[in-house]
Parts: structure tokens; sequence; C-alpha cells
């Protein structure tokens, strides 16, 4: 065999085995490359999927925000739904309504007793459990000449009343037990006055929110009408005829 030829065949071998390995080592540069540095055609891929991920979640905070929350219905709502107060000359419900006393520590029975008595004062507000009897009670004191001018009436939605406003429920015998006192003679009146009122207490400031306004109209209705007898809606008119300056908080 021919030397030169022996040598170039071994040459040629030497070169395929240098660009092997050259290309051996290309492939794993590349490959250290791209595990340590990402593409730039990665990165707005990567981009998308956070904004992807992230916008329901926000779109989801806010659709929650904007939800309206269900208001909160007083449960004695279920058994009245509103309540009526016979108003004063110089009452505003546009300030809401107040007691003459708020901190008094005055007794539920000698508070609907007490009736038009001059000076007394408490911390409840009289209301009836209906319209008629608030105004069948208006018609009894335009008859008696009251002079405070307690004819407009201002109509309580019970089921909206603040739950820092305490009702005292008075419309049955069995509801009012609890609160007798040692005095039978006040005992007496208490249950009269508050069954023909059908009397319910508030304690607390009602918002001007929770009320409406019903107007006089000069007119009295076929109810005050049919309702004469002072005795069935427990006017005191002994106590009115003896004071008649009275500024009663009880109505």
């Amino acid at each position: 065999m021919d030397a030169s030829n022996v040598t170039n065949g071994s040459g040629d071998n030497e070169i395929q085995k240098s660009k092997s390995e050259e290309l051996v080592e290309t492939n794993i540069l590349g490959k250290r490359r791209n595990s340590t540095s990402p593409s730039l055609t990665d990165e707005p891929a990567i981009k998308k999927i956070k904004s992807d991920c992230d916008q329901p979640e926000n779109k989801k905070d806010n659709d929650e925000e904007n939800i309206q929350q269900p208001v909160k219905r007083r449960e004695e709502a279920e058994k009245f739904l509103k309540l009526y107060r016979l108003l004063h000359e110089n009452d505003d419900i546009s300030e809401g309504l107040s007691a003459k006393k708020p901190n008094a520590k005055e007794d539920v029975a000698t508070h609907v007793a007490t009736g038009s008595r001059r000076g007394y004062s408490s911390q409840y507000i009289s209301t009836c459990a209906s319209l008629y009897k608030a105004e069948s009670f208006r018609n009894l004191k335009l008859k008696s000449g009251y002079k405070w001018g307690m004819k407009h009436i201002a109509e309580i939605d019970v089921g909206s009343l603040p739950e820092d406003v305490t009702i005292i429920d008075l419309r049955t015998n069995i509801l009012r037990k609890k609160y007798e006192i040692n005095d039978k003679e006040v005992n007496e009146k208490f249950h009269k006055f508050a069954e023909s009122h059908q009397e319910v207490l508030l304690v607390g400031k009602v918002p001007e929110s929770c009320l409406k306004l019903i107007k006089f109209t000069g007119v009295v209705p076929d109810s005050d009408k049919s309702s004469n007898d002072s005795d069935d809606f427990g006017f005191d008119y002994d106590s009115y005829n003896s004071n008649p300056d009275s500024d009663s908080d009880c109505y």
C-alpha cells in the first residue's frame, strides 16, 4: 500500500473527528444557553399567562364589591309592618323622633298609665300598632280642645328601624304582665290604656329614614267618628282638664 494514501486517510479521519467534537461542543453550549437564558419569544408568553391569571381574579373582586348587599330587616316587622305616632305641633320628623327624656329610668307601666299628666317625661316613645287607633286617639284630642295641636301622624317603618332601637310590644295581656308594678291602680290603667291604643313603645332615636308624615287634612276620618267614648281609648280627661297645659311624652 502507498504510504501517502495511508497518511491522507489518517488525516481525513482526524479532520472528521475534530469536526464531530466541535459539533458536540456547539450542541452542549446551545443547550446550556437555552437552560439559563429564555429566548425573547418566551417572555411575551410568560407575561400573557400572568395577565390572564390576574384578570379574572380582579374582575371577580370587582363584581363582589358591586353586588348590592341585602338590607337586614327587623324581625318585629313580621308582627307589625308599621307603627303610628300622633305628633305634637312642634315635632319635626326631618329631625327624627326622640323621647323627651332619653336618659330617664321610668318603668313601662307608669309611663303608659300616666296619660297626659303635666310635667311627666320618660325615655319611651309611645306608638299605636294601627293607623285606625292613632286616628281615633287624635279625634279624642281634637274634641277635648287640646291646645298642642296634635293632628299629624308619623308612620314608622318597623323593618328599617336601627338595631339599637328597642321595641316593647304591649298589645296583649301576656306581653304586659312582666311590666306590672306594685301599684294596683297604676297596673289597671296600664292594661286599659295599652290595650285600647294597641300600644308599642320605642326606646332610642328613630331616624328620619324610617318616617313618613301623614298630614291631617282637616277632615275627621270615619274611623275616628265611630269612636266617641274616651274610656275605650284610655284618654285621661280628668288629668287633661286639671292640667290643660300638659305636654306628655305618651302622645
